[in-house]
């Protein structure tokens, strides 16, 4: 599913990694307790508008200015007027991707450039973070072309104070990539392991809940042992933004889009996706959803992927039950701590890619 100049930035950046490694520390808010209310309309709601985006904030060797592209980006969510903004591939370019959300006073850590980041970050105008939590997946498969066991992909956790006492539970992911048996098996085992931390802590938060990120799949389509329908479905009781105002709510019949003749990707029901789900009282409905290429003034995209935008509602019920007692502020790790980690994976990649010799060579040719 990713392009393959992609796969080859990655092999090249971490070949060049100790030349191109660069930490970048900040210090994040600090405060304990939500900071600030949000005032609600009569009706106890509050609207949020979101994004979700795979920034690809790679090494491009192909000529595409990375970096510019990070900037614009950051405009572009600041200009449309979104309040909460999750990436995935937030890699060596992140400081031109955070300087440009003027406004946006709360972000997670970030762990760093690759090899040794996760590319996964959150970013709020206005909204504490707390409680973030990382996971890296227990199954990746794919080596030189693919890629996947090359940088420490996962899972994203964090609970976002939106006003009001209300807190939200946030996922955000970047699934295995690639449609070979291997990949397919170990997104499906990604997926697992999502849904069995969201299973965990909403029985033990009882929040209303938001995923979103790069599954990797379309929810239509069926993949060996992999069926999105039924593991965030059915089994977490999660519903598909897209599928809610686009499909009627159907996930099993999606033959009118098929008729389209158009491809899925960044068209509809593409890899981006927001799910959700009712949680302490608190419902959560989705007003509108789009994906949208995000260009430059050429008219180029600024990614090769679209960015998923949403609007959710979030209504307290008289059912509604305020959970704020276990929150914190996780500080960023030591600088030091970042770096080595990031060495750590250069030497770790450069011996996976010399045990996979004669694939290099082919991908190479």
């Amino acid at each position: 599913m990713k392009k393959i100049n992609k796969a080859l930035s990655l092999l090249l950046a971490v070949l060049m990694a100790f030349s191109a490694l660069s930490v970048t520390a900040f210090a994040e808010e600090t405060t304990d307790v939500p900071s600030e209310e949000i005032t609600t309309p009569e009706d106890n709601s509050i609207t949020v508008k979101m994004m979700n985006y795979n920034v690809a904030g790679m090494p491009n060797f192909s000529g595409k200015d990375v970096p510019a592209c990070q900037k614009l980006i950051g405009e572009y969510v600041v200009a449309n007027g979104f309040d909460i903004l999750a990436t995935q591939e937030d890699f060596g370019y992140h400081k031109q991707l955070r300087t440009a959300l003027t406004g946006f006073e709360y972000r997670t850590n970030h762990t760093g450039s690759i090899p040794g980041g996760d590319g996964l970050n959150v970013f709020t105008k206005t909204m504490p973070i707390y409680n973030e939590k990382r996971e890296q997946w227990h199954k990746a498969y794919g080596s030189i072309s693919e890629g996947d066991l090359l940088t420490p992909k996962g899972l994203l956790y964090v609970a976002i104070d939106i006003g009001d006492g209300i807190i939200v539970d946030f996922y955000n992911m970047h699934a295995d990539a690639f449609d070979t048996k291997g990949s397919q098996e170990a997104r499906y085992n990604n997926y697992m392991q999502l849904a069995t931390l969201i299973e965990q802590n909403y029985k033990k938060n009882n929040r209303p809940v938001i995923v979103t990120g790069d599954f990797n799949h379309y929810l239509h389509a069926t993949e060996v042992n992999s069926d999105q329908y039924k593991i965030f479905h059915q089994f977490c009781g999660l519903k598909d933004a897209w599928v809610e105002i686009h499909n009627e709510g159907n996930y099993t019949d999606f033959s009118k889009w098929h008729a389209t003749g158009l491809s899925p990707w960044g068209n509809w029901d593409s890899v981006e996706k927001f799910l959700y789900k009712d949680g302490g009282g608190v419902t959560v409905e989705v007003l509108d959803q789009k994906f949208t290429w995000i260009k430059d003034a050429n008219g180029a995209d600024l990614s090769d992927h679209a960015a998923a935008e949403v609007t959710f509602k979030f209504t307290k019920t008289d059912a509604f039950v305020e959970n704020t007692g276990d929150l914190r502020v996780v500080k960023l790790a030591n600088p030091f701590a970042i770096f080595f980690n990031m060495v750590r994976w250069v030497f770790k990649d450069l011996n996976h890619i010399l045990s996979h010799f004669e694939e290099l060579l082919e991908f190479l040719k």
